[in-house]
């Protein structure tokens, strides 16, 4: 088996659909807590620290008070994994604690133990996170690290679609993509600048299937670069790039697009597909892509 690719944080782009995007966001403040939920947290400006304070969190509300969640949150020895329920108290506070294990490249062996707390809603809800990242590698010292506490948003997934518009200025917006994770949708958060201009910051949670399974499939998380929003609120930003390793290179190809709209929202379109050819044949050794997905996001 060709030795796969360590995780990554990779710039994320973007395909255009023209749709518009939605809400009829709020429910009754007396409804329970019932549904899918996304977002995390978006540190800006961005600088050498700011991915230290990014994460992606959704969560998936169930009747009688139970709930999934599932993220991943930075740390200096890689992404620790939130993997756990919680049951919702009666006025919808809660506390996910617990230890997830995975196994992102041969002989590697990541445990994350991880406390996520906070308070959710019919709408969404806010709190906090902190984890604890092991890293274990075959005849190697273990390291181990531990992220910020990191202030998170949710939102309930949008609703209805509503009308085109521009983008709204200097805001955070957090949503879900139509990719399923463990226990929830994966997530997604995007910033736009202070003129409504562009999107200066993505940060979504994805996996990607292999056709061959010669690569090891792992959760990850992709950063975007900066790219322009038209004055009709459209987007559409593809990104290419190359990373060697020692044995395949990788060829990465993100695309993703969408439309903002008079609720201050937006949805659209997204997918990551990576192509592996052997350094020493070039000989194509494994094809991962996400397929095109959809995704929503609201302030």
């Amino acid at each position: 088996m060709i030795g796969p690719r360590p995780r990554r944080a990779i710039a994320v782009a973007f395909i255009l659909a023209a749709v518009t995007a939605g809400v009829a966001y709020a429910q009754a403040p007396s409804a329970a807590p019932v549904g899918n939920f996304g977002g995390g947290a978006l540190a800006v400006p961005v600088d050498e620290h700011t991915v230290a304070k990014d994460m992606v969190l959704s969560m998936r509300a169930q009747s009688g008070g139970r709930l999934g969640v599932d993220g991943q949150l930075y740390t200096r020895c890689g992404l620790a994994t939130i993997d756990g329920d919680a049951k919702l108290a009666a006025d919808g506070s809660f506390t996910s604690r617990g230890a997830a294990k995975t196994k992102p490249v041969v002989g590697v062996t990541e445990t994350s133990t991880f406390v996520v707390e906070g308070h959710l809603t019919a709408d969404g809800g806010t709190g906090t996170a902190h984890a604890t990242l092991r890293v274990r590698v075959k005849r190697h010292a273990i390291r181990t690290c531990t992220s910020r506490t990191v202030s998170w948003t949710v939102r309930r997934a949008a609703g209805a679609a509503a009308a085109p518009a521009r983008a709204p200025a200097e805001s955070l917006l957090y949503g879900l993509t139509s990719q399923g994770g463990p226990h929830a949708k994966r997530a997604i958060v995007l910033h736009t600048t202070s003129g409504g201009h562009s999107i200066d910051r993505v940060v979504v949670g994805y996996r990607a299937k292999c056709e061959r399974g010669r690569v090891v499939v792992a959760d990850e998380v992709n950063y975007s670069p900066e790219f322009d929003v038209t004055p009709t609120g459209a987007f559409r930003h593809v990104e290419t790039f190359t990373v060697p390793f020692s044995d395949v290179v990788a060829r990465t190809t993100v695309v993703m697009s969408g439309q903002f709209d008079q609720a201050a929202g937006a949805r659209g379109k997204l997918s990551v597909t990576e192509r592996f050819t052997s350094r020493k044949s070039g000989k194509r050794v494994d094809v991962c892509a996400t397929g095109t997905l959809t995704w929503s996001a609201r302030s």
